[in-house]
């Protein structure tokens, strides 16, 4: 029998999609992610993100295995994402999908707050209710719970673009500051009184927005463009490997060196998280 190997492998994975996939529909890069998995002998770190639009945009949870793959880390990142559009964590409370991955065994467990829900200490008590529901059930399955901490809206774009259209009225720009405040303020309270470990992109965001930049980190009023969703991904690398992003290679076709560069930088020296475990 002809010895298979990782090259052959890859090949045959590559000509199938090319020949029976639909292009761009993200089966490739599946598919050589699995052939590449099998072939990896490094020990194997599994993460699971809960959220919605903030944390799915530019597929960001996979940029992360890519990250650390270019850095060269000593695990093998297996990433998973349940997450909708415009839904909360209630919603993942509830539903089936989340529910059966969350029964799986996870070293980390990512859930992300829905937007509307931070806009004002007023807005959505029931919102932290069930972030700590959550929480628990990670912890009950000896998984290591984090918050993904996003950021504020924006008015530096298209009137009410990417708003939850059912309340974008209630949103006035002029709490756009103190939506910052709030998110930072939620979060540090849940991490008091549960232990969940934070993973504060939004900060980092805040102290980039009071720059000159020559990109945007809003897609819209709310999402992220793809420099903000590189951001979250080099945090989020760096949490899950304790590593400084300095040796990272990766970066996206539309982000040029140099402001890779710099967003590597930021990072560096503004990202925090607050690491219980």
């Amino acid at each position: 029998m002809p010895k298979i190997t990782r090259k052959s492998a890859l090949l045959a994975v590559l000509l199938v999609c090319l020949l029976f996939l639909p292009p761009f529909n993200g089966f490739l890069r599946q598919g050589i992610f699995l052939v590449e998995d099998y072939f990896d002998d490094r020990p194997e770190q599994s993460a699971l993100f809960i959220g919605n639009s903030r944390t799915f945009y530019h597929n960001m949870p996979a940029m992360v295995r890519t990250i650390a793959d270019s850095a060269g880390y000593t695990k093998k990142l297996h990433i998973e994402m349940a997450a909708n559009p415009g839904v909360s964590l209630g919603f993942h409370l509830k539903n089936e999908h989340t529910q059966k991955l969350l029964s799986q065994k996870w070293d980390h467990v990512v859930l992300q707050v829905l937007s509307s829900d931070q806009y004002s200490a007023e807005q959505s008590p029931q919102a932290w209710q069930d972030a700590t529901s959550l929480i628990r059930q990670v912890q009950d399955h000896g998984s290591i719970p984090a918050m993904f901490v996003t950021w504020r809206y924006t008015d530096r774009c298209v009137k009410n673009a990417g708003m939850p259209t059912a309340e974008a009225k209630a949103f006035a720009p002029s709490g756009y500051a103190n939506m910052h405040t709030n998110i930072q303020e939620q979060h540090a309270h849940l991490a008091a009184s549960t232990g969940v470990d934070l993973v504060n992109v939004g900060l980092v965001w805040e102290a980039l927005q009071s720059q000159p930049l020559r990109f945007s980190l809003y897609d819209d009023c709310n999402h992220p463009s793809i420099y903000g969703s590189y951001i979250a991904a080099l945090m989020f690398y760096s949490y899950f490997s304790g590593n400084d992003v300095k040796n990272v290679t990766f970066k996206p076709d539309e982000i040029s060196s140099e402001d890779a560069e710099m967003l590597k930088q930021a990072v560096s020296r503004d990202g925090q998280t607050n690491a219980s475990n």
